[in-house]
């Protein structure tokens, strides 16, 4: 058999990358889906008492938090491909949330919005719902730069 014909098969999955791989995705459905993606569907469905900006906010939230889930997907795949695109999807829309995330507490804290219960700033319980978002897009990186040197003889 000539070597041209020989396929170079992949290396054995690590028990320790699939781990990460399932906490990337679990982590990004809480924090992601859940955290982000529900302030956004608040700000939406409020969004006649909030007005069109926060309205706006809301809907880019939501799309940040689409972009994040969808990056850490791609990220539980070994090729080129889809490697390169976790990264540039998790990425982006991490940025597209931090940003909508300091739009929506620079107008709550400029409005005096407080917790009506513990009369704390509303923008704490933004920040405390919405930043944890970086682990799991962070994670999502790193796993698929791992991927991407680990796997580059891999073809997409």
């Amino acid at each position: 058999m000539s070597k041209k014909n020989t396929k170079k098969l992949p290396e054995r999955r690590s028990p320790l990358m699939t781990v990460c791989k399932v906490l990337t995705l679990l982590l990004s459905l809480w924090f992601s889906g859940a955290m982000t993606a529900l302030s956004g569907a608040g700000l939406i469905y409020n969004g006649e008492s909030y007005g069109a900006e926060l309205k706006n906010t809301g809907v880019f939230l939501i799309i940040s938090a689409a972009l994040m889930i969808f990056g850490a997907f791609l990220c539980l795949f070994r090729k080129k491909t889809p490697n390169i695109l976790a990264i540039i999807l998790a990425l982006g829309g991490l940025v597209l949330c931090l940003v909508m995330l300091k739009q929506l507490t620079d107008h709550a804290d400029s409005s005096g919005w407080t917790d009506k219960y513990t009369m704390l700033p509303v923008s704490d319980m933004y920040m405390r719902r919405v930043l944890p978002s970086i682990a799991p897009c962070v994670l999502t990186a790193a796993i698929a730069a791992v991927q991407l040197k680990r796997f580059g003889a891999v073809e997409s």
